[in-house]
């Protein structure tokens, strides 16, 4: 029976102590990335900081962009509900990007995080996964919905405006290298509604 016991406790504390290795070394990632950049980044450094070594490392990720973007991406919050407002609907898919750019050190972590996606082919296809899947094809469904109810016009291409949505948040971040002010995907929101509004 105790055996059994000793067992139990050993195969809880492996995968515990795996996932707090993994969340020390997103941590330290994206401190690295916060200080460094991605041109710069040291795998060196941050498994000093995570207190791991760098086996574990690429044992864990194909590359060190897709550790990046993993740091990255474990800033951004889930979706809040939309509601039925249009404005609210558009907003609340990209929202928790701005969220994830005003947190801490945010928009130097997801600028590095952007670099490595289009510098490192692993990084690039992680972005581009997480992008299709939470932003992207929701995206386009809502505002597929919004045209067939003539809220906006249907004469445009769904790609094309979310595009113009999330072109002015990766700018602010990627060249002007500034943090995302508070209501910056709401504006965005606004200002696509009234560019396409059916009045």
């Amino acid at each position: 029976m105790s055996t059994d016991a000793s067992e139990k406790k050993t195969s809880r504390k492996g995968p515990s102590r795996s996932e707090e290795s993994r969340s020390a070394i997103l941590e330290a990632t994206r401190a690295e990335l916060a200080e460094s950049g991605w041109r710069t980044f040291s795998v060196d450094s941050v498994a000093k900081r995570a207190s791991a070594s760098k086996q574990t490392i690429y044992r864990w990720w194909p590359s060190i962009g897709a550790m990046c973007v993993d740091a990255a991406l474990a800033l951004v919050p889930d979706s809040p509900d939309g509601g039925r407002d249009p404005q609210e609907r558009i907003a609340a898919l990209i929202v928790p990007l701005e969220a994830a750019a005003r947190t801490g050190n945010g928009h130097a972590v997801l600028r590095g995080a952007l670099m490595a996606a289009a510098d490192d082919q692993h990084a690039g296809e992680a972005w581009r996964a997480w992008m299709n899947r939470d932003v992207r094809q929701p995206m386009r469904m809502v505002l597929a919905e919004l045209a067939a109810k003539r809220v906006i016009r249907r004469d445009f291409d769904l790609d094309e405006v979310i595009e113009q949505l999330l072109g002015p948040l990766w700018h602010r971040i990627c060249v002007l290298r500034a943090p995302v002010k508070e209501g910056y995907c709401v504006q965005q929101a606004r200002y696509a509604l009234r560019v396409y509004s059916t009045i």
